[in-house]
């Protein structure tokens, strides 16, 4: 179980498995278009760049709207036949 990131269309991304701490670097376990299985490392220098993207306040809007959004899929979603 991880998670997926979507293209517009619908389809897989990336899928995320798991995140590692390995010395001073994150370590992400993730499938590339549903056709490569891949490592990918995240230097300190980039984890302090994507803070930085996460702090928007786009981001913290949608944060904080989740269980809106979370409901809102769980009960359209499930009439229309698109729950996941």
């Amino acid at each position: 179980m991880g998670m997926k990131v979507y293209t517009e269309d619908g389809s897989i991304a990336t899928a995320f498995y798991s995140i590692k701490r390995k010395g001073d670097h994150l370590i992400l376990d993730a499938n590339v278009l549903d056709t490569m299985r891949m490592d990918l490392v995240i230097t300190p220098g980039e984890a302090l760049q994507a803070a930085r993207m996460v702090l928007s306040w786009s981001v913290i809007s949608f944060v904080l709207l989740l269980p809106y959004f979370w409901l809102k899929q769980r009960v359209y979603g499930w009439r229309t036949g698109k729950t996941t």
